[in-house]
Formats: C-alpha cells, structure tokens, sequence
C-alpha cells in the first residue's frame, strides 16, 4: 500500500466533471430567458389610442399589461365612464390615461395614472384596477 503524499489531491472524475458543466450550462441558458422575457416586457413600446368617448384624451397601456390596441382602447373607455376617481382634477381637464401593470407583472390589479393637459408629464391622480387579460 502506498502513502499518499500531502500535494497528492484527489482528481475529479469524468462524470462529476460533465455534471458540474451541465449545471453551469442549465444556470446559464435559465438566467438569458428571464433575461429575454424582461428585456421584451421593458423595450416594447406601449400601446397607445384616442378614446372614442373623449377623443381629447389619450389612452396608453404599457408593454407590461399585454392588450392589443382594440383591448386597451375598451380598457380606457371603461375606466373613463366610471367617472372621475377623484375631486382633485376635472375630467375636461384630462389629456392622458396611462395604464400598466405592477413591477413584474404578477398581481391581479394593474395602475392607471392620470395626467391633465396644463402639466401632462406629471400625474394627477393614479388608480388601481383590476387587469385585464390580453
């Protein structure tokens, strides 16, 4: 029998040396499609619609809530003729509805911001609803 020496380290086997690979590869690829889907949701461009119940005011629905440009014009009109949410602003006085969904997209309710035409990059009043399924 022979003594090991103390430089002596045990070598890896192929096997563990092929599984390590397959995680890393598995680690990798799962990584670039949370990647891929994120960028998808961050980069598209929202969607956007005159409302047919007050053609003065614009409907937008982010990326992220995943409607067609029919879907997000409904959308829209509905929230529009709920009335105002508030009696901080006046409805003739709303130039742009913007719709999106939470962070990441997973809860149920969805925001809606409302922006008026004397200061139409800040929001007046914002809103949660419920999202509706494109």
């Amino acid at each position: 029998m022979r003594d090991r020496d103390a430089g002596d380290v045990p070598q890896p086997s192929r096997q563990g040396i092929l599984r390590g690979m397959a995680i890393r590869i598995g680690a990798a690829a799962a990584f670039l499609a949370v990647a891929g889907v994120l960028a998808y949701l961050v980069l598209r461009p929202p969607v956007e619609a005159a409302s047919a119940t007050d053609p003065g005011v614009m409907v937008e629905c982010s990326a992220a809530t995943g409607v067609s440009g029919d879907e997000c014009l409904a959308w829209g009109d509905e929230v529009l003729a709920a009335g105002p949410p508030s009696h901080t602003f006046e409805m003739d006085d709303l130039a742009r509805l913007v719709i999106d969904r939470s962070t990441f997209g997973l809860g149920p309710t969805c925001e809606v911001s409302y922006f008026i035409s004397r200061d139409a990059q800040n929001r007046v009043w914002h809103d949660e609803v419920t999202c509706m399924e494109g």
